[in-house]
């Protein structure tokens, strides 16, 4: 798609030839700055922003290269379009060794240079784009490093709890852990006495021994006993302004500021945990608050030890399954191997035997098993269904799912499991982004507990979102290699092709009569839809570049149906055309009469014996920001066994049919963004359903 408003450097010293092509552009909707001095353009470089700039190789002062050069070193980003009248080896390997995008010679072909400019720009973006989200990575990892140093601060904390039997020096080694990492000179964990309700100092640092072991604090005097008594962590900016604490003796402290946390257990108060006099003289923020937070949690774990060990060690279990799971799914290069890994981790924690994720296939109405893997207990003669259809009432396009009905279909599925092996069968829904995407079936030798379906569920969930985006990774290469690979083949087939047809033509001349006659009609014929269907291949292999500008819906459905009038009337169909009042949308003209005119054709042949094609445009009618296409025929219609076929590429029932005209409609409606559905009802008709955005 052309880059609108790309600025553009255009330099030649021919004047004509500079600014004719300055017109061209500009009505082509760049920004374009024109000179015929290099001195000049050399200037524009520097103090300018360009996305492009288009030079002449062979000019007075400054040379083309002299230009690339300096565009590099300006911007490594900034594309370079070369022409020269004087083309040779040397000046093309020159442009090539410094980096120059295009080269071409003059006199120079608009058309040509304006693909190369639409060429370079998109370069350009992808290469900005690129750019943009290494450098968002960049600092997210800086991020993560912060938060990694924080949440490994909190695993030595939770290692403490679980080494120490000594609940003072947990705490002790805990308060020093949230000195190091926020950055304080001075802290306490103050404890508690429920008898005589007041605070004790259980952990210091930066404190004298003497005030550790007198300090004595009632509830509500204070800043701790305020915190202890309120129940809500503080901070203080400055002590000696604040009206709350003025009157606190303030000779323990260096700074203004300093922050306080409560210690809480099962909704009792345990104790607080202070800081302050921050190393770099800066108040505490937020931030330093939610880490103490985090700290005065681990404290609260060390006081009451005994009753809450088993719970952190959970946390810690389940973040360390999580973690496992998405490192090793994000690194693997074998989709078949998630479900062992989404097994070998949950099974660290819950005795399961088999897990089996079965995906939403919508078109086809059913769950599909995506990923299997199972332990050396489960008998390898337990074989999960591959598709489990569900009915229609239960699931069905832009229909909520009925979660309790698919468990019982998935549970009924593996019933023959459940009774004959002794499995329990757990069903745990799959979401991603907020959309129920799947279940995970698990078989287990004991009922999950609560703990044991969250873990699931939260497994389920993260490794979805990770599975889905490798698989898409792979995928996405997997589908760059054929397209190379269908292209190159394509590309050999042309010659050969070629070759046989003025071999035939060749031939043909020279034998004669029927039998001759037939064997050339015929053969000529297979050749040229031979043809036809490498270029089908190459175009469907081949990612288009989509150039979209304001068009009429109404107008391009109109065209195609124009193309059949002839067929409709010869076969008694009747056509008719409702369209309301829609707004111009951005559209391929070319590529989207030809999926109209796909999928009117796919009508027409259904109807052998006439009938009715109708076609509507009207908003969509749920008021998403979408237009809606209707294309309904009285025909044939479609067997429900084929349709979850029919978007596939070469699946066909025609005898001559290729079987890439579905399949070029969904790219095509895919590549603007749209949606494409069917209904059919075999004997009764089909209506396809094309949502464009508006």
């Amino acid at each position: 798609m052309i880059v609108k408003g790309a600025k553009i450097l255009l330099v030649d010293d021919e004047k004509g030839m500079c600014d004719s092509l300055r017109t061209l552009l500009e009505f082509d909707g760049f920004s374009v700055t024109a000179t015929t001095e290099s001195k000049e353009a050399a200037k524009f470089i520097k103090d300018g922003d360009f996305d492009l700039v288009i030079a002449d190789i062979k000019m007075p002062r400054l040379s083309g290269i002299d230009l690339l050069k300096i565009a590099h070193e300006r911007d490594p980003h900034l594309e370079v379009i070369l022409m020269t009248g004087y083309a040779s080896l040397d000046t093309a390997k020159a442009a090539v060794d410094y980096g120059a995008f295009g080269y071409l010679t003059k006199p120079v072909e608009y058309e040509e240079l304006k693909l190369a400019v639409t060429r370079s720009l998109e370069k350009r973006v992808a290469t900005l784009e690129k750019s943009r989200l290494f450098d968002e990575l960049a600092h997210a990892n800086n991020q993560l490093k912060k938060r990694f140093s924080q949440i490994d601060a909190l695993y030595h904390a939770s290692i403490i709890l679980a080494s120490t039997i000594e609940f003072k020096e947990a705490l002790s080694h805990i308060l020093s852990l949230a000195i190091d990492v926020i950055g304080a000179k001075i802290g306490s964990v103050m404890i508690l006495d429920p008898e005589k309700n007041e605070l004790y100092i259980g952990a210091a640092c930066g404190l004298s021994e003497e005030i550790v072991a007198t300090a004595r604090m009632p509830l509500g005097s204070s800043i701790s006993g305020f915190v202890a008594e309120s129940r809500k962590p503080l901070i203080v900016e400055d002590i000696e302004r604040d009206p709350r604490f003025s009157r606190i003796n303030r000779q323990h402290y260096e700074s203004k500021s300093l922050i306080s946390v409560p210690l809480q257990f099962k909704g009792s108060v345990l104790g607080v945990i202070n800081l302050n006099n921050k190393l770099d003289g800066t108040p505490f923020n937020e931030d330093d608050l939610k880490i103490l937070a985090s700290f005065a949690t681990q404290a609260a774990i060390a006081i009451d030890r005994a009753n809450i060990f088993g719970e952190r060690t959970e946390i810690i279990n389940e973040l360390s399954i999580l973690y496992e799971i998405t490192h090793k799914i994000s690194t693997t290069d074998r989709i078949e191997k998630v479900g062992e890994i989404i097994y070998e981790e949950m099974s660290k924690k819950l005795h399961i035997e088999a897990v089996f994720w079965y995906g939403f296939l919508e078109k086809a109405n059913s769950l599909q098993l995506e990923l299997a893997h199972r332990s050396e207990n489960c008998p390898r003669g337990l074989i999960p269904p591959a598709e489990l259809k569900i009915g229609k009432e239960v699931i069905g396009f832009g229909q909520d799912v009925d979660t309790d009905n698919v468990k019982e279909e998935l549970v009924k599925a593996f019933a023959n499991c459940s009774e004959k092996q002794g499995f329990t069968i757990e069903i745990i829904p799959v979401l991603l982004r907020g959309t129920l995407s799947g279940f995970m079936v698990i078989l287990s030798g004991e009922k999950l507990d609560k703990d044991g379906k969250n873990l699931a569920a939260v497994v389920a969930t993260q490794a979805a979102s990770v599975y889905e985006r490798q698989k898409a990774i792979l995928n996405a290469e997997k589908l760059v290699t054929m397209g190379k690979l269908i292209s190159e083949i394509c590309h050999d087939l042309k010659k050969p092709l070629t070759h046989l047809k003025g071999n035939f033509q060749l031939y043909r001349d020279k034998f004669t009569g029927a039998e001759a006659d037939e064997f050339f009609t015929n053969s000529e014929m297979e050749l040229n839809r031979l043809t036809e269907m490498v270029r089908e291949v190459v175009d469907s292999a081949n990612p288009l570049r989509y150039y979209t500008k304001k068009e009429s819906l109404r107008a391009i459905v109109e065209k195609a149906s124009s193309l059949l009038s002839r067929d409709m009337e010869k076969k008694g169909i009747t056509f008719h055309l409702y369209a309301e009042d829609v707004p111009d949308i951005e559209l391929n003209k070319n590529e989207m009469l030809e999926a109209i005119l796909n999928l009117l054709l796919n009508s027409v042949e259904s109807m052998e014996n006439g009938g009715k094609l109708t076609v509507k445009i009207n908003m969509h009618p749920v008021g998403d920001p979408y237009i809606r296409l209707t294309i309904a025929d009285t025909g044939c219609g479609i067997p429900e066994s084929q349709l979850p076929k029919i978007f596939e590429r070469y699946y066909t029932t025609k005898d001559s049919g290729s079987g890439l005209g579905l399949a070029i409609v969904e790219r095509v409606i895919i590549a603007h963004n749209g949606r494409l559905s069917v209904e059919s009802k075999e004997g009764k008709g089909t209506t396809f359903y094309i949502d464009l955005p508006a």
